[in-house]
């Protein structure tokens, strides 16, 4: 039926998870420099505007990448070229006037935005960012239907390009600005307009590789049959909403956590500056660094969501099972250790990265350390909820968990003895309430509940073991080499120290293996029976 040789659940995976690892690395190359350069004042006028184009990014495209992928993948596997083509138009049509409207109305408004937030100067920043709303619509488009195919390669690929224009564009603009004598606003708006040619040229890659992808599909021996472009249009909102809503109502949770954060540390006697401090400290040190290796399952879930939809397509829920059971081993092995590494290896990670605050910071990065396993689980079983045409459930463990979250930390924050302590404890509470819920839900309402849980003892225990070496060879390392270097040698060493208690202890699975490139070698490499 296809000419194209479809890359594998794993490979997949494999592809967006080194690019969104090579993507944080950029990041972090770009805002380092950027706040040395136009300092505290042009770097709030920057989140400013971004923030604003976060949210429209959300409320508009948030879903609608999902929808496509899974409905093109369903298509393509029931042999429904014509279906998968008008999938394309219509999402064209929908997408494209959707980030028109975003774009335009968030330059409308940028003006009385900025007034409200009191911060009049991001009014430029805001004007450059707008177009970005509309370019990264239309690379939504291309994006589902591409990862529909079983191809993450245009995906990844833009995402590269998106952020290494951020790195140069915004950084050589913001540079140029204050060298012909611009004050720090139009400096600020400089590096924020490299955001939005990171879009303009993602958009123009993936309208031409979505040709090139397209090319080598053959659509002349599928079956004519196909749904009328009104039916897929009002199927498309409905696999889209509830998920734009879950993630609506996880931001606006966070939105009010951080006025709850503050108000409750007011409360019990911290000046509100102080307030600010810890809470800065707290998410953009201890948080920051737990979300940094939740690239990796996002990674996973992307690719998860159409292998698992073509697989239902076809009928075939065994296939969907056992892609099912390879995400779950293949989140243990990545989820363990690094929550492991995070708990042991706090405060020298944080040291490496950061100056000051780093003492404040560590020990809640410790009880965050905690949450990322939770969290990996989340973003695991909502793509299985959603590939399953669930996708209506996560609004409701989601909703759920919020509350909890909310509730937790207005109580716990609200105790002198814990304070800020309790803001990690109650995202562990979130976290852990949805992923019960969840898992609930798979079991209850989709084919797809995993039978081998048990198999993640291996991981765990290779993960301790590794634990249990980096928190006896960091003392001693940075005695001889330094807190900095010592904490890169013990990190190399509990890399290669896992894998090969993974390796000892049959950790690997020989059928996940296979679907990695050069699989066969690598089983017999490994000796994987």
């Amino acid at each position: 039926m296809q000419k194209v040789q479809k890359q594998t659940f794993l490979e997949g995976a494999l592809i967006m998870a080194v690019a969104n690892i090579v993507v944080k690395v950029i990041g972090a190359f770009f805002k380092i420099p950027l706040k040395n350069l136009i300092g505290s004042d042009g770097m709030g006028m920057f989140y400013g505007a971004y923030n604003i184009y976060s949210a429209l990014v959300v409320m508009s495209t948030a879903g609608l990448p999902v929808a496509i992928s899974r409905m093109v993948a369903e298509s393509n596997a029931k042999g429904r070229g014509r279906e998968v083509e008008r999938i394309l138009s219509v999402s064209f049509g929908l997408l494209l006037g959707l980030g028109l409207f975003s774009a335009v109305l968030m330059a409308a408004a940028a003006k009385p935005l900025m007034e409200y937030q009191r911060n009049p100067d991001a009014f430029y920043s805001v004007l450059v960012l707008s177009p970005a709303v509309f370019f990264v619509a239309l690379m939504s488009v291309y994006r589902g239907y591409c990862q529909g195919l079983a191809n993450m390669v245009p995906t990844a690929v833009s995402q590269l390009i998106e952020a290494f224009c951020k790195l140069v564009f915004g950084y050589g603009f913001a540079i140029l600005a204050l060298r012909l004598g611009y004050d720090v606003k139009i400096a600020a708006a400089g590096a924020i307009m490299g955001v939005t040619l990171g879009t303009v040229f993602g958009a123009i890659y993936m309208s031409i590789r979505h040709r090139k992808v397209r090319e080598t599909v053959d659509f002349s021996d599928m079956d004519t049959e196909a749904r009328p472009k009104k039916e897929l249009f009002w199927t498309l909102i409905k696999i889209a909403v509830p998920i734009t809503i879950g993630a609506a109502v996880m931001s606006l949770t966070n939105l009010i956590d951080n006025f709850v954060v503050m108000r409750r540390l007011q409360d019990i006697g911290y000046a509100a500056p102080r307030t600010v401090s810890m809470y800065g400290a707290y998410s953009s040190m201890s948080v920051a660094l737990m979300t940094l290796p939740q690239t990796l399952i996002v990674g996973m879930t992307v690719s998860l969501i159409p292998a698992i939809a073509a697989a239902y397509g076809r009928k075939d829920y065994m296939q969907a099972r056992r892609n099912t059971e390879s995400a779950v081993r293949l989140t243990g092995i990545l989820t363990f250790p690094c929550a492991v590494g995070l708990y042991v290896l706090a405060w020298p990670l944080l040291n490496l990265l950061f100056t000051a605050d780093v003492d404040f910071a560590a020990p809640l990065l410790k009880e965050l350390a905690f949450a990322f396993v939770c969290v990996s689980l989340v973003s695991v079983t909502n793509a299985l909820l959603q590939a399953a045409g669930k996708e209506r459930l996560p609004v409701i463990s989601m909703t759920i968990g919020g509350v909890v979250k909310l509730v937790t930390n207005y109580i716990l924050i609200g105790i002198p003895s814990i304070a800020i302590n309790g803001a990690p404890i109650g995202t562990i509470c979130c976290y852990a309430t949805i992923a019960i819920i969840n898992i609930v839900f798979v079991y209850k309402k989709t084919e797809l509940g995993p039978r081998q849980w048990w198999q993640l003892w291996k991981p765990l225990a290779a993960a301790l073991v590794m634990g249990v070496f980096a928190h006896f060879a960091y003392p001693a390392l940075a005695g001889m080499l330094g807190a900095r270097l010592g904490v890169c040698v013990v990190l190399l060493g509990c890399i290669v120290l896992y894998f090969l208690m993974l390796w000892v202890i049959g950790g690997f699975n020989r059928e996940d293996i296979l679907m990695l490139p050069k699989g066969k070698k690598l089983a017999r490499l490994l000796r994987l029976k």
